[in-house]
């Protein structure tokens, strides 16, 4: 674990804590004590997965095909980080039902998203298969 991980924990902790202690004294400040935390992680989450991107960006311009599917890929993964943050914040306010439907609507939202792979991919098994005579 580096000093980031600390960092990290640190922010976590003493957000939670902070709202924790507002939940009986000012309860509306409470989740925009909340929210701010979620901020801060997130930021410092975005700030690490550049060089991650940079690095897949780099092999995917090796291989030209790869590049719509690592868009894609890169889509879905933003689709899935937001919706998630997002339903935690509707479990905190108290509206479960809400959260688990805009899971499932995000889960609906990348599927169609990954539609095209998915038909290359069929596409591509298609040809192999008429090529070898079957």
């Amino acid at each position: 674990m580096g000093p980031d991980t600390y960092k990290l924990c640190g922010v976590a902790l003493i957000s939670s804590m902070a709202a924790f202690f507002l939940r009986n004294i000012k309860k509306e400040y409470e989740m925009p004590l909340t929210l701010a935390g979620c901020a801060l992680l997130l930021s410092a989450a975005l700030g690490m997965a550049v060089p991650i991107v940079d690095y897949i960006s780099e092999l995917s311009g090796a291989l030209p095909a790869a590049g719509e599917a690592f868009a894609i890929m890169m889509r879905a993964l933003g689709i899935a980080a937001l919706t998630r943050i997002a339903a935690e914040v509707c479990r905190d306010m108290g509206t479960p039902s809400l959260a688990s439907t805009l899971e499932m609507t995000a889960k609906f939202e990348i599927v169609l998203l990954t539609l095209p792979l998915i038909s290359s991919l069929l596409e591509s098994i298609r040809a192999l298969l008429s090529e070898a005579g079957f």
